[in-house]
């Protein structure tokens, strides 16, 4: 099942920034335990210095955005 979900989805994107507030990076690290426990592919990025804001979404585009055109 693992190895079909990893097939099927071209990137699994998870990203925040780096200044979230609670509970952002605890269940977004928690997420990211299980994903790498279940063998599920993922790309995560930090925001430098961002929180829950235009400029965190606006740079998570921007690296997503390089992986679905290659």
């Amino acid at each position: 099942m693992v190895q079909a979900i990893n097939k099927q989805i071209k990137v699994f994107w998870l990203g925040l920034g780096t200044k979230e507030p609670n509970p952002f990076p605890g269940s977004v690290g928690a997420f990211r335990k299980m994903m790498e426990k279940q063998g599920i592919k993922y790309v995560f990025y930090e925001s430098p210095g961002t929180a829950h804001e235009w400029l965190t979404w606006r740079r998570s585009l921007h690296q997503y955005a390089q992986l679905l055109f290659k």
